[in-house]
């Protein structure tokens, strides 16, 4: 079925799924985003609403502490003497100095509120308002030592608290009107607040926004210290968040719509849809004008591909109108041309690689290296030197032996270790100022590499870094794993190289075609070599400084072993 249809028939249902799926996705995501949306307005309702609750317990806390230092005052405790043994004026006077006290105690704090003395014996009282609002304190019905909310018919009222001294005779009431706590719920703007004494089931608020049934209501799902719950009142669903005060039995309400928290992501989301949808019709629109403007450069291009894949290297593309098909015909009439360009590269690299290796192979044994061999052995066995003689013998067979096997392409990296050990105990036995140390692990032994890429790298730090020195030199090779194959360094402490030459060694590591004969072939091939067998990701690096030494560093990637060359080449 899928086949019968064209690639626009196809890209027009793919663009309905991927609409259907968009908009379930998008559904799904809306959910998750509302339900969040209302978990992180809670908790910010939540520490609104408990920032309330502990505004109105520090508030009455101040009112009562002020309280408790107004109790300790010598004047308030040395009335009831004055008023048994001083005249009138003593009275009067200490009668005023207690009222101007608590006229500046009523004043220390932003509630408004009313100081009271009963001094029961001598049935005397003082108060800091000289026109008081409220009854006189009837001792019989007051609780002590408790805040008391007392409410009049007009919705007003006043929480009061009654303390007892130490002196038995006097009796200190503080009262606070409900105007204070309605003042400090206007600022209040997060929500509809409400206050709610709980031990004598009185609602405090700003305005009766609800109607009367709805208090009981409220009432009865308020419970614990804190909490929430949903409530629903003339058609209006509200999230209610409380937290009861520290210290009385009051609670703080706050009461908001619950439609207003998701009301902005709704319209947002609507107005997303919006846009998706004209987006969709767009993109409809645009692929059926599409069907006109491409199917003929397609069916052109197609063709001039077909003959192409058919080994006619002359097929071209005519000029197409499209702006982007004529792009894509010229890249192609590009490509054409190149190919034979191309083939000629690649043979030609071939062919460089194959005088690459057979001018290794040549140098393998150096006319003049086996001369000096040759020349020691000669020497050495003159003076009847017979275990020089015998080393040098040992060591330049095995070294003859190796480089002979010229059939195989790689060996072990122990192979070729010992390879170079023979190399550098010949060079040692004929300058004795050269040493040299090689630090590989064990179990790196078996790891296969080109024959005969250490050696070139050490015979350029004797020659043209240890040597021209004339001093002391050691020759370093040591060896470690990497994330992605190994790497094996070889250096020197020599004279090193300048920042020209090393530059242009550097280049000439990595030339195609041989261009600088002054600079050798060792490198040169053992990059090569490398890259060959290994992929473009391994290959030679070099670092050098004058006086600084040189360092070779071989890295080898086993992740391109696909890419790479076979045990053949």
């Amino acid at each position: 079925m899928l086949n019968r249809l064209s690639i626009f028939q196809k890209l027009f249902y793919f663009l309905l799924l991927m609409v259907g799926i968009f908009v379930i996705a998008f559904w799904s995501i809306y959910n998750l985003n509302v339900k969040d949306i209302q978990l992180e307005m809670s908790r910010n309702k939540m520490n609104d609403v408990r920032l309330m609750a502990s505004q109105l317990s520090t508030q009455f806390e101040q009112v009562l502490m002020n309280t408790i230092t107004l109790s300790q005052d010598s004047s308030i405790r040395d009335y009831p003497y004055i008023l048994k043994f001083g005249d009138k004026y003593s009275r009067y006077e200490g009668k005023l100095s207690i009222i101007d006290k608590l006229a500046i105690n009523a004043a220390s704090t932003s509630w408004n509120n009313r100081v009271t003395l009963y001094y029961t014996d001598e049935q005397e009282l003082v108060s800091s308002a000289n026109s008081p609002s409220i009854a006189p304190l009837d001792l019989s019905a007051s609780k002590v030592n408790e805040w008391t909310v007392r409410m009049d018919e007009g919705g007003g009222g006043y929480y009061s608290y009654i303390m007892k001294t130490h002196i038995s005779e006097l009796l200190i009431e503080v009262s606070v009107s409900l105007e204070n706590l309605k003042k400090m719920m206007e600022p209040y703007n997060s929500g509809t607040p409400l206050l709610y004494d709980a031990g004598q089931s009185v609602f405090i608020r700003k305005e009766s926004r609800f109607l009367e049934d709805a208090y009981p209501k409220i009432a009865s799902e308020i419970s614990g210290e804190s909490g929430s719950f949903l409530f629903q009142d003339q058609g209006t669903e509200y999230l209610v968040h409380y937290m009861k005060c520290a210290m009385l039995d009051l609670y703080f309400l706050d009461f908001h719509p619950r439609s207003q928290f998701i009301r902005p992501i709704s319209r947002n989301n609507q107005y997303f849809i919006y846009a998706v949808l004209i987006v969709v019709a767009g993109v409809i629109f645009y692929t059926l004008l599409l069907r006109r403007q491409v199917q003929k450069p397609v069916n052109v291009l197609r063709r001039a591909i077909n003959r192409f894949d058919r080994g006619d290297l002359s097929s071209r593309v005519a000029t197409l109108h499209a702006h982007e098909f004529r792009m894509l015909g010229n890249s192609f009439n590009r490509m054409a041309e190149n190919t034979q360009r191309l083939i000629e590269q690649v043979l030609f690299y071939e062919l460089e690689v194959k005088e690459a290796k057979l001018k290794q192979y040549q140098a393998q044994i150096n006319p003049h290296f086996l001369f000096n061999c040759l020349n020691y052995i000669q020497s050495k066995a003159s003076v009847k030197d017979h275990q020089a003689v015998t080393a040098m013998t040992l060591h330049l067979g095995s070294y003859c032996r190796y480089i002979q096997k010229i059939e195989l392409i790689d060996s072990t990296l122990l192979e070729e270790i010992t390879f170079v050990e023979h190399f550098l105990s010949i060079i040692q036995l004929r300058k004795r100022e050269i040493s040299f140390d090689i630090h590989i692990p064990e179990h790196m032994y078996g790891y296969r590499v080109p024959r005969m890429i250490l050696q070139p790298l050490v015979e350029n730090c004797i020659k043209h870094g240890i040597e021209p020195g004339m001093e002391q030199g050691v020759v370093t090779i040591t060896a470690e794993e990497t994330d992605n194959g190994l790497q094996i360094i070889v250096k020197d402490n020599g004279a090193g190289m300048t920042e020209g030459r090393l530059l242009a060694v550097r280049r000439h590591m990595n030339d195609f075609i041989h261009q600088d004969e002054t600079l050798g072939t060792g490198i040169r091939n053992v990059n090569q070599r490398i890259r060959l067998y290994f992929g473009k990701s391994s290959g030679l690096a070099v670092e050098s400084m004058p006086s600084g030494g040189t360092c070779y560093r071989i890295h080898i990637d086993n992740g391109e072993d696909n890419n790479a060359a076979n045990s053949a080449g």
